[in-house]
């Protein structure tokens, strides 16, 4: 009887807990394409992506904003994010072509909800490629502005290919090649030398040889007044050297489509 007892109480409490963990205020609905609660971006990055997302929704008609806070609490990431992507409306009516980056910096971790209209163009291995290779290698290395940058960036020319107005992601850092040691460069010039040397020797001989007997005094004179007749130039080439930005939904909907990670 005691363990049957146990038992009800255990299946009431799993039962109850996605009812508890669903129970939260979601957010306000932003009013800007890129809406940073924790701090984590520079302000100069969060205006430049700011205006790279209203201009990529004036171009395409698609919704893609990105947002910033600090924990879920208690709250499921995928149900934080899917229940407040399905009340925010992101993305045109009837189309339901919005994307949401989520980023939660408390927390390590990043969610991409997507619309239904562009499941087929941003698939769920899409955003899970973007966070993976984009968002969560920068996060790691404490840089939210690029990893906003170029997840942003992924995204956009993920769902449009031909879309060309983004900036392009950070480039990793080349590794420089191994420096080369001052004997090495020494020999391979003496040995350079070397060769042009002989190559002049040979030149030399050959010609005398070659040459008519009364002419061979001359010869000399000949090839240094031929070698030196070359003209060289140099040049060089002269150096030459808002309020309107406010974001609102258009009635769109989300079906839970996306990818998470962490980092």
């Amino acid at each position: 009887m005691r363990l049957s007892l146990w038992a009800g109480l255990f299946m009431a409490g799993v039962l109850s807990a996605p009812a508890l963990a669903a129970d939260f205020t979601v957010p306000p609905a932003p009013t800007h394409y890129v809406t940073d609660n924790a701090g984590a971006l520079s302000s100069a990055k969060q205006a430049s992506v700011d205006a790279e997302l209203k201009a990529y929704e004036k171009a395409t008609g698609h919704q893609v904003i990105v947002w910033i806070g600090d924990t879920t609490g208690d709250v499921p990431l995928e149900t934080w994010t899917g229940e407040t992507a399905h009340q925010w409306h992101v993305g045109r009516r009837g189309k339901d072509d919005g994307a949401i980056l989520f980023l939660f910096m408390s927390d390590h971790k990043v969610r991409i909800e997507v619309g239904y209209g562009l499941e087929g163009s941003l698939t769920d291995a899409d955003a899970s490629r973007i966070i993976r290779d984009d968002i969560v290698p920068r996060m790691k290395a404490d840089d939210a502005d690029g990893a906003v940058s170029s997840g942003v960036a992924a995204m956009l020319t993920t769902i449009t290919p031909s879309y060309a107005g983004v900036t392009p992601p950070p480039a990793a850092e080349n590794t420089p090649p191994p420096a080369v040691s001052g004997f090495v460069i020494a020999i391979i010039a003496f040995f350079g030398l070397l060769v042009l040397f002989f190559a002049f020797v040979i030149f030399m001989i050959v010609a005398r040889k070659g040459a008519p007997a009364e002419k061979k005094e001359g010869k000399g004179s000949t090839f240094w007044s031929s070698a030196g007749g070359g003209s060289s130039s140099s040049g060089g080439t002269d150096d030459s050297s808002s309020s309107d930005d406010d974001f609102s939904s258009g009635g769109g909907d989300f079906g839970g489509g996306g990818a998470s990670g962490s980092w």
